[in-house]
């Protein structure tokens, strides 16, 4: 209404039974109604009511980080069995002084070894882990943060995708599998297109 542009949207060839969700109270009624289904068919009303809390808290922090979309994969996954313990996030980030994003992407580059994905100087990508304790044994959470300029917006603006991936304290960062998980999510981001306005 003031005449701003808006930002255009995006999207991403997702990955086998990867869907597109989005961050608000409709995206949300929609999540834990496919929880509860899912439990309830597997007999475990206990665990939705516990997971219930967990999905209220994930989609408070989601609207503090300005999250536009979230992918996962919760849908129908054919005959592929390809099993991803992992989920992006799509958030607008900008400069808080306003100015454009490159003492960000500066400081991305020389304190995490930020490099361009696949060659592609649109985007830069770095990765980032931790650990956290759960009842049955550790996990290794790997967050890779992909950045990219919003266009029209002289880099004041960006779409920052963070994929978070987590395996077993157990299993190896140099493991096949969890390489091909990691390269998946890569091809799945290097795919990003801006839909016309």
């Amino acid at each position: 209404m003031l005449g701003a542009v808006k930002d255009p949207d995006f999207e991403l060839k997702l990955l086998p039974g990867w869907e597109r969700h989005s961050p608000d109270s409709a995206g949300k009624e929609k999540m834990d109604a496919a929880l509860k289904q899912r439990f309830m068919a597997a007999n475990r009303p206990e665990l939705h009511a516990t997971l219930r809390s967990q999905l209220d808290e994930a989609y408070a922090v989601m609207k503090k980080q300005d999250v536009v979309a979230y992918f996962a994969q919760t849908g129908d996954m054919g005959d592929s069995k390809a099993y991803y313990p992992a989920s992006i996030l799509a958030a607008v980030r900008r400069s808080p002084d306003g100015s454009n994003l490159d003492a960000y992407v500066a400081q991305a580059i020389r304190d995490h070894g930020a490099k361009p994905l696949f060659g592609d100087k649109r985007f830069v990508r770095f990765e980032r882990e931790s650990t956290r304790v759960l009842e049955g044994g550790n996990i290794v959470v790997t967050s890779i943060v992909y950045m990219t300029p919003i266009p029209g917006s002289q880099r004041r603006r960006g779409l920052q995708l963070m994929a978070s991936l987590a395996r077993p304290e157990s299993m190896s960062a140099a493991d096949e599998k969890f390489i091909g998980w990691k390269n998946g999510l890569d091809l799945c981001v290097s795919t990003l297109r801006w839909l016309p306005a």
